[in-house]
This record gives structure tokens, C-alpha cells and sequence, in this order.
């Protein structure tokens, strides 16, 4: 029992001194647990079960909007008004576009109006239905960011319409208690019979008044596929494994620390630099196989599995450079993993943990905009965020590179510290 006792006590003091180890045994697993959990139980805003922010636009200024706040007041859309300075409809359809808002809704001015003019009308003498009723709704227009799900789509529309129905409903049994007040006040007056109208109530009662004019075409950017969840799938996933490069790099640079090769390379006439170069350049060359094998699954396999198959309309160039940018921060986070570890499990165990928490952070697993408020702030900090943001605009949204540029900045940003870090550490660790 003495041996036992001073085996484990042993085991603890290594460990102690072991402070990447005590980091991977508890601080990682105790971040793992709070990303996920928060990430999964807000999965529940895709599903209805919590609100959605919906951005709001009235041109109007009237009573329609206030009254359809009124309608979603406790269900699960909050509408979202702008109120700082002067908005356009164009100003709401780039946020919307660009992806700053999920969803967004425009009463166009004169809104108002038009709906009261259209509920009296049906009841007017005779009930006589004027030419163009589909043309008479009161269009409204709904935006929605190309990146969303359609389960998304759909369910905010629905509750959209459910709302204007009732809206629409309510006047129109206002409008016939007013018809029938006047009818009983002059009972027995063939004047005021007159005035009932015609039409049988149902088709008075079940004519729409609305149009929801959904403006996804105007929306996506010319030539940008429908939305499909492949064209997410294929970028995210593959950048998952890309920057699961990082773990054979580290071990790479762990194998040569170990065995001493490193000291002789290091005793040549080349700097650590250099050395870091050509593992860049070899593993860049694995990362592009690695989008290649998934992209030729997704163009292939998909289509015969029932899925849409992976395709892009923007330039093949901008895919590449994105590859590239993104190649380079996997591989600057494997050579800073591999000076920083003192083993090989170390290094397996931080380097998977501290993907895998990226990827959940940065929108792989779940999209970020079903995350709360302050873990989509958060996910900023993620390079695997900045690199599934950049090619859902190239492929979802398809947008120039223009749009895309400050994440790749980024990614090359995080490639150059990631390096220099590297470099100022091997001297001492290696």
C-alpha cells in the first residue's frame, strides 16, 4: 500500500509540474463544456422555441406596424426597429444581404392607408368587387440573408402571415360591426338593408389583404445559388480538417525535438524560419487535397445521395486564395503547438480540444446567428469563424473579394503572430 501511496503521489507531482497537462486535464474541458452547451441549447431559436430578432422598416409610420407588434407580442418574432437616423429600404437590404441581420421587413409608406381603403371597400353597397382584387393587397417586403437555413425562412414567414391574417381579420369584424350597428339602429328602413353587402361574409371575411413579398431574388447577389445546406457543409468541414493539420505538424516538430534531428538542423547555416517554411509549404499543399477530396464529394457523392450538389459561380481564383489564407493560419497554430508542447499527447490533446472548441465558437456545427448575443460577439476570436465567413459570402452569398478581404487579413494576421511566436520560443524550447 506504501508503494502505491508514493506511485501516485509521484504521478500527482509530475503532473503538477505539468502545467499544459493541467490545462488540457481541466481548463479545457471545463471551456469545451460551456461553448457547447450554450451553442446547443440555443439551437432552440431555429426550432421556435426562442425569439427571433427580425429587422424592421416603416416607411409608413403608421397604425399597421404598431398593430403587427402588438399581434407578435409574446410569440417568437421580436421586431427590431431601426431607430437611429434615416433608413432606406436599399440601407436594410445590404445589412440584410450582407449578413449583419437574418431577416428584415419593409412597410412601405402609405401602408396604412391603402389597408383601411381596402377594408371599407369590401363593404361598400353592393359588395361589388372591383377589378384587380389580387393587385389592391397591401404588399409588405420580407428580406432574408442567403446564409440562413429554409427551415428559418419558413418559419418566420409563417408567423409573419399568421400575424397580417389576423390583423386583417380584426378590422374586417370591425368594419361589420359598425355595417350591422347601423343596420339594426334603422331596422325596417329598405335604405339601410341597402347597405348590407352582397357578398356572402366568407368571401368577404377570407379575402386577403396582404401580399408578403418575399425578396429573396433581389437579396443574393447575381449568380449566388440558392441557398442548400452542401454549400456550408463542404467549406465548414473541410476547414475543420484542415485545421486538424495542426496536430501531425506539432508532432512532426515533437518526433524531430525528441530525437535530435532539430539541434542538427538548427546547427546548419538556416534559420528556424526557414525550417518553418518548408513545413508550410508541405502542409498548405495537404490542406488544398484536403478541400479538394471534400469538394469532389460534394460535387459528386451528394447527387447521388439526394443532395444538391457542391457548386460555386465565383471565381475559382478567390475560392484558392481563400484556401490558401486559411491553409496558413492551420499550419502557423500546428508549428506554435509543436514549440509550446513538451509531447506528442500534449500536443493531440490541447491541439483537438482547441479545434473543436473553435469549430463549435465559430459556426461549424451550429450557424452563429442561432447563438446568443454575446457568443456571437464572441465567435470573432475564432480563425475557423473567419474562414467559414469568408466562403459562405463567396458561395452563399457571392460576394467580391472585397467583402471577403478582412477576414482573410485576418487569417493572415493569425498566420504571422501564430509564426513569430514560434520563432522566438524555438531558440529556448527547441
Amino acid at each position: 500500500m506504501a508503494k502505491l501511496i508514493a506511485a501516485a503521489v509521484k504521478e500527482l507531482l509530475l503532473l503538477k509540474r505539468d502545467r499544459t497537462g493541467l490545462l488540457v486535464l481541466f481548463i479545457m474541458p471545463a471551456l469545451l463544456v460551456i461553448v457547447i452547451t450554450l451553442v446547443q441549447e440555443n439551437v432552440m431559436e431555429l426550432t421556435g422555441q426562442k425569439k427571433t430578432q427580425l429587422l424592421l422598416l416603416d416607411l409608413d409610420e403608421g397604425e399597421l406596424a404598431h398593430a403587427l407588434k402588438q399581434q407578435l407580442t409574446g410569440e417568437q418574432i421580436a421586431l427590431v426597429s431601426w431607430q437611429k437616423g434615416v433608413r432606406t429600404r436599399e440601407e436594410l437590404q445590404a445589412a440584410v444581404a450582407g449578413g449583419s441581420y437574418q431577416a428584415g421587413l419593409v412597410v412601405p409608406e402609405g401602408s396604412t392607408g391603402k389597408f383601411n381603403g381596402e377594408v371599407a371597400r369590401l363593404f361598400q353597397q353592393n359588395g361589388q368587387a372591383q377589378a384587380g382584387d389580387a393587385a389592391a393587397t397591401v404588399p409588405l417586403l420580407l428580406f432574408f440573408d442567403p446564409g440562413v437555413m429554409p427551415g428559418f425562412r419558413s418559419g418566420v414567414t409563417a408567423q409573419l402571415r399568421v400575424a397580417l391574417e389576423t390583423i386583417a381579420m380584426q378590422a374586417k369584424l370591425e368594419n361589420l360591426d359598425r355595417q350591422l350597428h347601423s343596420l339594426l339602429a334603422g331596422l325596417g328602413g329598405a335604405k339601410e338593408m341597402a347597405t348590407l353587402p352582397a357578398k356572402p361574409l366568407p368571401d368577404l371575411l377570407g379575402k386577403p389583404l396582404f401580399f408578403l413579398e418575399d425578396q429573396r431574388t433581389t437579396t443574393a447577389a447575381p449568380g449566388a445559388p440558392p441557398y442548400n445546406p452542401v454549400q456550408q457543409n463542404v467549406p465548414a468541414w473541410a476547414l475543420f480538417g484542415m485545421f486538424f493539420t495542426a496536430i501531425p505538424i506539432a508532432g512532426a516538430i515533437l518526433q524531430e525535438r525528441k530525437s535530435g534531428i532539430w539541434i542538427r538542423l538548427a546547427s546548419l547555416p538556416v534559420s528556424h524560419l526557414l525550417l518553418f517554411a518548408g513545413k508550410v509549404a508541405a502542409y498548405v499543399c495537404v490542406c488544398f487535397c484536403q478541400f479538394l477530396l471534400v469538394g469532389l464529394i460534394g460535387f459528386f457523392l451528394f447527387p447521388r445521395l439526394g443532395l444538391p450538389a457542391f457548386t460555386f459561380s465565383v471565381s475559382p481564383a478567390l475560392i484558392l486564395l481563400t484556401i490558401f489564407c486559411a491553409s496558413l493560419a492551420a499550419c502557423g497554430f500546428g508549428i506554435l503547438l509543436g514549440v509550446v508542447c513538451n509531447s506528442y499527447e500534449q500536443a493531440y490533446a490541447l491541439g483537438s480540444t482547441v479545434v473543436v472548441a473553435s469549430a463549435a465558437l465559430g459556426g461549424v456545427m451550429v450557424p452563429v446567428y442561432a447563438m446568443p448575443q454575446a457568443m456571437q460577439r464572441l465567435s470573432i476570436i475564432s480563425p475557423l469563424n473567419w474562414g467559414l465567413t469568408a466562403f459562405t459570402d463567396l458561395l452563399v452569398r457571392g460576394s467580391s473579394l472585397l467583402a471577403v478581404s478582412h477576414d482573410l487579413i485576418r487569417l493572415l494576421l493569425f498566420f504571422l503572430l501564430t509564426i513569430l511566436l514560434a520563432w522566438r520560443l524555438a531558440r529556448p524550447r527547441l
